[in-house]
């Protein structure tokens, strides 16, 4: 049994999907598309059931790909049931999608979730007369309680076991667009989409001359012999190619021209469709809502007199972000302190082994100097990284990160960026890679575009990490404080600056409005806030065991050879002489390219790669950097910093921006503006530093 969870954004879907699926979740992205992807196997009665979490969207339109992938999941899958989430609170607008899946999918049960915070506003909901109004089984649910959320699921399954499709009333539209759908109706009842689609939402869709809906007619197989005259469409399921015939007449193409004729176009078609529905709403809505009086002010209502003041609310977002940094970065350090001392201990304890079975020094040291000495070195920020993210996750399923985006829209529009971007840029300091998927809640493709390529001048949590050990080697004290917010500042500024000059590279026809829900506040679940922080820091674990693992290696084996020869005359020696020639203008040596260069393939190895050079053992990241204070003055260590902060994105965001961008281009312009950039800054920094007698 296949059963879909649908509803708007946050409406508790999320929360639903984790509690019926746990830790059975496939996550990925929609074939095409870079919609996320969410599906969890359930068992029930001995019975496997397929759960997936459509995208949370408003309608069932073609404006955003969230929108089309829902819809064409519903009309090419054909789930068994339709789990559709509402929120009590705000059930009017909910349900304008209901209404809408209604016209898709003929089985359907509804989730009314919270319940409690629709009593707090003093409305009272009637369930029992909701489903006699829609003909729609409804299940009340608080689903961030976990209540009734096994009923709901119970009663999905006894829906898609039917016999017989449940009958829903169609929404009543005024005679004059009633009669214009009817006449659509008749035209496409002979054609083969009519016995795959509903008949009356396809014929809505034609009149609104839905664009998805109109590539599909254009389809036309190449070796299909059909008269066109009579049959202009064709299946498009079947097992044929097809290309676009531009030249070909739709469906009721003339039918819409006289309807234009007398003024009903495409536009005039679709508002008058929504209003329909929503008249529908409004006429229902007695039924099963009563609205009791006086209405109590929620927490949502006091909290948000704050939260989204002018005045408080910019000092409450600093103070809640820098506590988060804070606890990432200065508390986790003893836990990190603590991972690199097992790792430490975990590699004497196997070179011991390896003494004891007289294996050859040349695996002894592949396994402490190579393996241990990077991969333990990057463990060290599995704390850190794991930190970030549960709070990143907390701020998300309290409904705080909505709040930051509104308010940080105010300095996205400085930059020209939308308000959402800011999602992206703050995912960004825990990892770029989330940060640039991040870029799905953008509507606009430009957007998405200018937010993924500036999202790498973020500094990352390994990054951070890295820094921060090369700040407290060269400026200890209050100094070091001072050093690492300039370097912050700095970041910020040139994305500022990036995100202006991008906007003149990446044309734009205009600009779309920011629009986004606020939802509710309430109190987040540890499923919600530990599942998504567990996935990342699994997926990071995965990069440590598969990119920094080889990546070591590669360096041990370059470093180790040939032997016998002093470090300079290595193949990495070889390779850093090579590269002497870039890093001289900006004080760095031979070791620091080197670095710098397998830095590609993911941040952290820059710091295992400094130790497998220097020739330092993975118990300390700081003595790492310490050893780095007899290869350059303060001066190039504050450069190193600025072109390590700035320079070339990891291997895995570099793969992820084409992912998302689809455009090799981009890809390759994203990673050209970063080199070029932080070579630029670093050799300003460099000279200029010079020029004021710094060293």
């Amino acid at each position: 049994m296949k059963i879909a969870l649908m509803g708007n954004p946050n409406v508790g879907k999320s929360t639903v999907f984790n509690v019926l699926t746990g830790s059975n979740q496939q996550v990925g992205n929609w074939a095409g598309k870079t919609v996320e992807r969410k599906s969890g196997i359930i068992h029930r009665a001995n019975e496997e059931i397929e759960l997936i979490d459509l995208p949370g969207t408003y309608s069932l339109t073609a404006y955003s790909q969230e929108e089309i992938v829902t819809r064409e999941y519903i009309l090419r899958e054909k789930p068994d049931v339709v789990m559709a989430m509402v929120d009590a609170s705000n059930i009017e607008r909910n349900l304008y999608l209901v209404l809408q899946i209604l016209e898709l999918a003929p089985r359907v049960v509804i989730g009314l979730n919270m319940m409690d915070l629709a009593k707090t506003a003093g409305i009272t909901i009637h369930s029992n007369k909701l489903a006699l109004a829609l003909n729609v089984p409804v299940v009340e649910i608080t689903a961030a309680k976990g209540q009734g959320i096994e009923e709901f699921l119970a009663e999905a399954i006894r829906v898609g076991k039917l016999k017989k499709d449940p009958i829903a009333d169609d929404v009543p539209y005024p005679e004059e667009l009633e009669n214009r759908i009817q006449a659509m109706e008749r035209l496409l009842s002979d054609t083969i989409w009519a016995t795959k689609y509903p008949l009356r939402w396809l014929a809505i869709k034609r009149l609104e001359q839905d664009p998805e809906i109109g590539q599909t007619w254009k389809s036309i197989p190449q070796t299909n012999q059909r008269n066109r005259s009579t049959d202009p469409c064709c299946d498009p399921g079947d097992p044929v190619k097809y290309e676009l015939q531009e030249s070909v007449s739709l469906p009721g193409e003339a039918l819409l021209q006289a309807y234009e004729a007398e003024g009903w176009n495409k536009d005039h078609f679709e508002m008058a469709v929504a209003d329909a529905k929503y008249k529908y709403i409004s006429k229902i809505l007695p039924e099963f809502r009563v609205n009791e009086n006086p209405v109590k002010r929620t927490w949502t209502d006091k909290l948000d007199e704050w939260i989204l003041s002018p005045f408080w609310g910019y000092p409450i977002m600093v103070i809640i972000l820098s506590l988060v940094f804070w606890f990432s970065f200065v508390a986790s350090a003893p836990l990190g302190g603590a991972v690199s001392e097992a790792m430490a201990w975990a590699a004497d304890v196997i070179v011991v082994f390896m003494q004891w079975g007289q294996m050859p020094e040349v695996i002894q040291s592949l396994v402490r100097d190579g393996i241990f000495a990077g991969v333990g070195a990057v463990l060290a920020f599995v704390p850190q990284i794991a930190i970030f993210f549960a709070f990143f996750s907390l701020m998300q399923d309290s409904g705080y990160l909505a709040r930051a985006a509104f308010l940080g829209d105010r300095f996205m529009q400085l930059m020209g960026l939308h308000g959402k971007s800011f999602f992206s840029l703050v995912s960004g300091f825990g990892c770029n890679v989330p940060g640039i998927m991040a870029t799905r809640t953008l509507e606009d493709p430009k957007d998405r575009l200018i937010t993924m390529l500036i999202n790498p001048l973020i500094p990352c949590v390994p990054r951070l990490g890295v820094m921060s050990a090369v700040v407290a080697a060269f400026f200890p004290g209050s100094r070091g404080a001072f050093i690492m917010v300039s370097l912050l500042l700095l970041s910020m500024l040139l994305v500022m600056f990036s995100a202006l000059f991008l906007r003149r590279v990446v044309r734009q026809k205009e600009r779309s409005a920011f629009v986004m829900e606020l939802p509710l506040y309430h109190v987040p679940t540890i499923r919600n806030v530990l599942l998504p922080t567990w996935q990342k820091t699994y997926s990071f674990l995965k990069r440590a065991w598969t990119f920094i693992l080889v990546a070591s290696i590669v360096v041990w084996v370059l470093s180790s050879y040939p032997q016998g020869v002093p470090m300079n005359e290595t193949w990495a020696g070889k390779m850093g002489g090579w590269l002497a020639f870039i890093g001289q203008p900006l004080g760095f040596d031979w070791r620091i390219m080197v670095a710098i260069v397998f830095g590609f393939t993911a941040k952290e190895t820059t710091l295992s790669t400094l130790g497998i050079l220097y020739g330092v053992a993975a118990d300390a990241s700081q003595s790492i950097a310490q050893a780095m204070t007899g290869a350059m003055t303060p001066l190039g260590a504050y450069t190193f910093l600025v072109v390590y902060m700035l320079y070339i994105p990891c291997l895995a965001s570099v793969v992820t921006t084409y992912k998302e961008s689809r455009s090799l281009g981009w890809t390759s312009f994203g990673v050209a503006y970063n080199l070029i950039l932080s070579f630029i800054i670093g050799w300003l920094i460099f000279h200029g530093g010079q020029l004021f007698g710094f060293q």
